[in-house]
């Protein structure tokens, strides 16, 4: 399946898929809008790993009501148009009464979101900005309800992980890529595995690669996988957000936050670019997305073995992975970089603030020490305020003068 949804496919095999996609979507939804983009992920995209988790996401929400994946974090909207937002939202709003109230607060929360942060008609800004607090404020209404069965965690999943692609995967990337010319380091859970496992963890989704943002140069990475036949070069992200004034981050603005790298066996390559964080004492290295930012003590990479191969990673060890996973040390099954990660600080962007406000919620109702952190995370940001009333509520100073 890995393989399946990392590759890039040929006209036949997108064909097909766009094809039938539009068919079920539109059995599912009973919206051509929706339908011809989730068609579009398959055919004019080649994104099949976006297109499956859409595709999944629409049909748990339908009348078919089908739980094919367990993906509560998943935000639905990325790419969408106001057109397509327009259709997503009559296709929630239709399904009110058959969807689980803390999820239907959430779907609202994130279209209100991406409308925001797409800002295509800057007269709508006011109100998108009202609009963005009010699903924001709604989903807190449902912060410590008792979750419904078919929310709660599940963290029990298949150790299927293809080892032997990925060792193929890096090798080829090691090839390609000397230590010497640019010294990449392993990082999160491939890091995790070097340590505890001694392997690639058989749970893991991808590789996590690291490299620090003076290290690298993004033209010769470019040419240099462009030419090779062992990998494409899938998309770079970056951090735009059309709310809130962009971290300063880099001296180069070129550079991404990431590059997402497909090895020829299906294998995905994470490659973070780490960046230094002098204004903060002591300095933190953190690397990221456009949703995501995780932060570390600043630490000193050291040469490992990794199976037959001489890597690079930080030298303690225990200190990164404790920040990183807390308990590292005991195994777990099913981790999500968007929900389980203690080092994960918010990103000054409309969805991920709506991840932040949903995993706060989804928290208040098992893990009341892990929604308190979030709830200082959301507060320190300036997100999370105390209404007149006494009530928690989203902040409208962060909106200005216009709101």
């Amino acid at each position: 399946m890995m393989k399946l949804l990392n590759h890039n496919h040929g006209t036949i095999m997108r064909g097909l898929t766009a094809i039938l996609a539009y068919i079920v979507a539109l059995f599912a939804t009973r919206r051509h809008v929706l339908a011809a983009d989730l068609a579009g992920c398959f055919w004019t995209q080649n994104d099949f790993k976006r297109g499956a988790r859409r595709g999944a996401w629409y049909a748990r929400r339908s009348w078919l009501r089908l739980d094919v994946s367990h993906d509560d974090f998943f935000d639905p909207t990325e790419g969408m148009t106001s057109t397509q937002l327009d259709g997503l939202e009559r296709f929630v709003i239709a399904r009110k009464s058959h969807l689980e109230p803390i999820n239907y607060a959430a779907d609202r929360a994130f279209i209100a979101g991406r409308r925001l942060d797409n800002n295509a008609e800057p007269a709508q800004r006011v109100p998108n900005m009202t609009a963005f607090k009010a699903t924001c404020d709604a989903l807190l209404v449902h912060r410590g309800q008792k979750l419904p069965t078919a929310l709660k965690p599940k963290k029990t999943r298949k150790g299927d992980f293809p080892i032997t692609g990925a060792k193929q995967a890096l090798a080829d990337f090691i090839d390609l890529f000397p230590l010497e010319q640019m010294p990449w380091f392993l990082v999160s859970g491939t890091f995790l595995g070097l340590i505890r496992e001694k392997a690639f963890l058989a749970h893991d989704y991808d590789i996590d690669l690291g490299v620090f943002e003076d290290q690298i140069d993004i033209k010769a990475i470019r040419a240099a996988i462009f030419a090779s036949d062992a990998f494409v070069l899938k998309k770079y992200d970056y951090h735009q957000s059309g709310l809130f004034t962009a971290d300063v981050v880099s001296t180069n603005p070129d550079v991404p936050y990431i590059l997402k790298i497909i090895h020829t066996s299906g294998i995905h390559i994470d490659l973070f670019i780490h960046y230094r964080d002098t204004s903060k004492t002591p300095t933190v290295y953190w690397h990221g997305s456009s949703l995501h930012r995780w932060e570390n003590s600043a630490f000193e990479l050291v040469p490992y073995t990794f199976y037959d191969y001489t890597v690079l990673g930080p030298r303690d060890a225990d200190t990164y992975l404790t920040e990183n996973y807390g308990d590292w040390r005991t195994p777990v099954t099913d981790f999500n970089c968007s929900t389980d990660t203690p080092n994960l600080a918010l990103v000054p962007h409309p969805i991920a603030v709506v991840i932040f406000l949903k995993r706060y919620v989804f928290s208040k109702a098992f893990d009341s020490k892990g929604a308190n952190l979030l709830e200082a995370e959301l507060r320190g940001n300036g997100f999370l305020v105390d209404g007149p009333n006494g009530a928690l509520e989203f902040s409208s100073d962060l909106f200005g003068d216009d709101v």
